[in-house]
């Protein structure tokens, strides 16, 4: 048998791709964005749960605090540069900050973050833009 357990997240957020992307996402945007962690483990503790949701929040903390109400860039868009000189909060991507990808980060943050859980794992990560359009990784 196994157990999953979700969580979701929301943040506010602008964003656009600029690497090898022609279209209307090429502008600078903001979404609501909604973050679902999926954790699952085959064995409840001693409390009947596979994880107490209040230890979720450390991965809610981290979105608050690099995320929300920030610019989301890949590094080498140079928007990057004129808006850290303006002081606006940013946050950088290694590759296009597409749905995709911020899945892919926030999925290696809540790993990093419950790697000390045994008895559980981050088994994924859903990252939507919008209210209909949303991205999935697993591991």
């Amino acid at each position: 048998m196994k157990y999953q357990v979700l969580k979701k997240f929301r943040f506010e957020a602008a964003h656009r791709m600029v690497k090898a992307y022609e279209g209307k996402c090429n502008n600078n945007h903001g979404h609501s964005w909604e973050v679902i962690i999926i954790l699952e483990g085959g064995k409840l503790d001693k409390r009947d749960m596979l994880i107490d949701f209040n230890e979720l929040k450390a991965l809610g903390r981290w979105i608050d605090d690099n995320l929300d109400h920030s610019t989301i860039l890949w590094e080498k868009d140079h928007l990057a540069d004129y808006l850290k000189k303006d002081k606006n909060r940013i946050f950088l991507t290694k590759k296009n900050p597409t749905s995709e990808h911020l899945a892919e980060v926030i999925l290696k943050k809540a790993i990093e973050l419950f790697k000390n859980k045994k008895t559980i794992r981050v088994a994924g990560i859903e990252v939507g833009e919008t209210c209909t359009a949303a991205a999935k990784i697993f591991i």
